[in-house]
């Protein structure tokens, strides 16, 4: 596709992106995305300290969410628009509420790794639903700055969870954690009754393909290969999500997960609001490489150590490299696959990206057991680089060619 595409013949502030429906579906999403970092942030760490478990099935305990929510991608883009955006998205948050109070009710490992994967599915499919509908809120060329915006949420949530997260647990413990899940989920949804998202009628054929089961029924296959890159850059965060918080427990004895992910937040609020006009004016190209090149950086200094300045060094250079990076490849996915297949290059994109930060805590707590957390972030590192050299498989070299046809 060529890059130029996503931009009117009068540039790409041609059209109004801003109402009513559209902010609101943003504070949705800053809710939805509160409850994720709320979790996933503190899981592993409750793994350790309740249950006394090794990092590998603290891995498992905080995987179980994004596990649920790679489910919910999985079946969600390919039914959305059939079930219905503002259906969807209300059962789901009030699901959240339920299972996040039943969560203060058991006291085994296993149900606690079934209440956060059920926990995942019902995240997902609401994150599917609100976000399909706020994608075909943006005019198209303006979607990579729309994107962007509507990414601040996500942003917003990123610093609200792990911060109200650490005061919770340090100071009124993990019953408190689950009782705060089930107040953003409440104002989720009390917020959700508010918008009217913009539905989507299938013709005919879009019915009929409903009926098979074969793989890109469920993938859409013109945006998966940019997506797939959120896998590689997913495990490299991953590292980050799960596992700063015990690894500054056990190197300092302190937990530095809110003030690192306060930074993180705030930097990425600032970039998105700039990164996606660079993308809209300079290409895709200009902003991918850079940011690929910061989620390296940021995560290999944390292979140094992770006292003094350096997480915030690292928080720093991840809110880039990753915070900046979703809308980023996001913009580029929903642009592949056409105005027809918003909900299910949505879907795509957020599978890929939950496969990797789903596995990645696995994997990552596999690692750190056996070569340390220092070694584990320089092999993450190294993950990072690969997606970069992913991207220039799947999309920059097209990219570049596409622009320079477009420039002359």
């Amino acid at each position: 596709m060529a890059e130029s595409s996503r931009r009117g013949p009068e540039g790409p502030r041609r059209d109004p992106l801003v109402n009513g429906r559209f902010l609101l579906a943003i504070g949705v999403n800053f809710c939805i995305a509160a409850i994720f970092y709320l979790l996933v942030t503190t899981m592993a760490l409750y793994a350790l300290e309740v249950f006394r478990n090794d990092e590998l099935v603290a891995g498992i305990v905080a995987g179980a969410f994004v596990v649920g929510s790679i489910l919910a991608r999985l079946i969600g883009g390919k039914f959305l628009d059939v079930i219905g955006r503002r259906r969807t998205l209300l059962v789901c948050l009030a699901v959240c509420v339920l299972l996040a109070l039943a969560q203060l009710a058991v006291g085994e490992l296993w149900a606690v790794v079934l209440l956060q994967g059920l926990m995942g599915v019902a995240f997902g499919a609401s994150s599917n639903a609100v976000s399909a509908g706020a994608f075909s809120l943006i005019p198209a060329a303006r979607r990579a700055e729309g994107v962007g915006y509507y990414g601040v949420s996500t942003t917003m949530g990123s610093a609200a969870g792990p911060f109200l997260g650490t005061i919770l647990v340090s100071e009124l413990g993990y019953p408190a954690l689950f009782i705060a899940t089930a107040g953003w989920a409440v104002l989720g949804l009390a917020a959700a009754l508010a918008l009217r998202l913009p539905e989507r009628e299938l013709d005919e054929t879009e019915r009929a393909a409903l009926r098979s089961w074969g793989l890109w029924t469920f993938i859409d296959r013109r945006s998966f290969p940019v997506a797939s890159l959120m896998i590689a850059a997913g495990v490299a965060f991953s590292g980050v999500l799960s596992f700063v918080n015990p690894y500054s427990v056990a190197e300092t004895g302190v937990a530095v997960g809110g003030t690192y992910f306060a930074l993180y937040a705030a930097v990425v609020f600032v970039a998105r609001l700039f990164v996606g006009r660079l993308q809209d004016r300079f290409g895709d190209n200009a902003v991918v490489y850079p940011l690929f090149g910061c989620l390296a950086a940021g995560t290999g200094i944390l292979a140094v150590g992770i006292d003094g300045w350096i997480p915030y060094v690292s928080a720093v250079l991840v809110a880039f490299g990753f915070g900046a990076m979703m809308p980023t490849v996001q913009a580029i996915a929903v642009g592949l696959a056409g105005p027809q297949r918003v909900a299910l290059a949505t879907s795509t994109f957020f599978l890929a990206a939950d496969i990797g930060i789903g596995v990645g805590p696995v994997v990552d707590g596999a690692l750190a057991g056996s070569i340390g957390y220092p070694g584990l972030y320089a092999v993450l590192a190294g993950v990072a680089v690969l997606g970069a050299v992913g991207y220039t498989i799947v999309h920059g070299r097209s990219a570049a060619r596409a622009r320079v046809a477009t420039s002359g």
